[in-house]
This record gives structure tokens, sequence and C-alpha cells, in this order.
């Protein structure tokens, strides 16, 4: 009887093996034969479902994108705050960590690679949309007013994560979750609070 291999799950799994590369040891040590090594793969059976290093690296980069919004439905489908949808996309856990290293690493190879600049584009894209999703979402709960400029506040966001993403991945030992939740609060406060006049 014929083995029955699910591809889509052994494709998950390569792609993750790929972002824990970019995080261990940068995204110069992501090789095909490399991944396949620490899949437990042969490079023939790598190459049966990626052609190249670039396309291992868009794999990794697609596998971020699509589980940050799942992160966030979880949440709203617990009934959480605002609170918790917009922590669920800051680097509080380890998987979450992972992927804002990948993410970060994605970014120095976008100025030579005009794909992978493309799907950074797709990214920020993707990710005001997200974010869209969890203003709209607050407005409805009550936590925000009708009238709040979500697109702006969107950027705003965006602008907020990538920031503090940007010192955890540096200096992760210095922002637990505790102090990166009393930045966002203090971050929620201010969209409460702010003038709509001031939002522009």
């Amino acid at each position: 009887m014929p083995l029955i291999v699910d591809h889509d799950k052994r494709r998950a799994v390569i792609a993750d093996i790929v972002k824990e590369m970019i995080a261990e040891t940068g995204i110069d040590s992501v090789t095909v034969r490399a991944v396949a090594r620490k899949a437990g793969y042969s490079s023939t059976i790598l190459s049966h479902y990626f052609r190249d290093k670039q396309h291992l690296l868009l794999s990794a980069f697609g596998s971020v994108l699509s589980e940050t919004p799942v992160r966030v439905q979880t949440v709203m489908d617990a009934g959480g705050d605002l609170l918790e949808c917009i922590s669920a996309l800051l680097p509080i856990t380890e998987s979450n960590l992972r992927d804002w290293q990948a993410w970060f690493g994605f970014w120095g190879k976008v100025t030579h690679d005009p794909a992978l600049a493309e799907e950074r584009l797709i990214g920020i894209e993707e990710t005001n949309r997200t974010l869209m999703t969890i203003l709209d979402y607050a407005v409805e709960r009550g936590e925000l007013s009708k009238d709040i400029d979500k697109e702006f506040h969107a950027n705003g966001i965006q602008i907020f994560l990538n920031g503090i993403a940007a010192m955890v991945t540096t200096q992760p030992d210095v922002w637990p979750k505790e102090t990166q939740q009393v930045y966002l609060r203090n971050h929620i406060h201010m969209m409460k609070t702010l003038p709509a006049g001031l939002q522009k």
C-alpha cells in the first residue's frame, strides 16, 4: 500500500524550519540542502516542493502572512478585547518572535530581490487589512468611538508594531510580554483620547 503524504502539512513544516533557521542563523544560512538536512528529507524530496532558495523564502514569508489573521481571529472568536487582539501580533510568544525575526530577515534582502520586495509590500497591505478588521471589531464592541479615523490608526498601529518588534528582536530579555503590553496600553489610550481633528 503506498504511503499517503500530506503535502500541505509537509510544506508548512518546511516553511517553519526556514523561519527557525532565519531566526537562529540568518537568512544566508537558508539553502535547499541545509533545509532538507534539518527537515530530515533528501534534497530531491525538498526540490519536489521548492525550486530553489527564493521559493523557500517566499513560502516562509507567505506562512508569516497567513498565520497573522488566524491569531487575531482566534482572539476575536474568544471575545477578546482590543488589547488582546493587538497583543496577538506582538512578539510575546516564541512563535510570534520567530516570525518577526524572519520578517526582519526578509527586509534585508528586498533591495536586491524584486520578488521579495513585492511580498513585503503585500505584507504591509495584509497587515493593514488585519488592523482595520481589529478596529472595526473594537468599534462594534464600543471600545472605540464610531467616528475614529480607522485608516490613520491602522497605520499608526503598524508603525508601533514594527518599532516595538525591532526593539524586542534586538533585546528580547529587556522587552518581556508585560513591558510590551504597557506600551501597547499607552498606545491604545492615545487612540481613545486623541481628538478627531488631530488625527491627520
